[in-house]
């Protein structure tokens, strides 16, 4: 895709995705399960955190100024 965007003579705009929707959950998920760790998800909302199981530290925190309730 790259490439064929260097081919042309004039610029432009382009998108370049798979259409496969992943939500940050799902990213944070795979990638505790990828060091043999596990998330557990622990309150609501904006609240929210991603807590390890197996350490208890909080990894994941919602930051309120990237926070979209109203959206998937």
């Amino acid at each position: 895709a790259m490439w064929l965007m260097l081919q042309n003579d004039e610029p432009e705009d382009f998108v370049i995705a798979t259409g496969e929707v992943h939500s940050v959950r799902e990213f944070v998920e795979k990638s505790f399960l990828h060091i043999g760790k596990t998330i557990v998800w622990e309150g609501k909302n904006e609240n929210e955190v991603g807590r390890c199981k197996e350490t208890g530290k909080i990894h994941v925190t919602v930051d309120l100024k990237y926070y979209r309730p109203t959206e998937v």
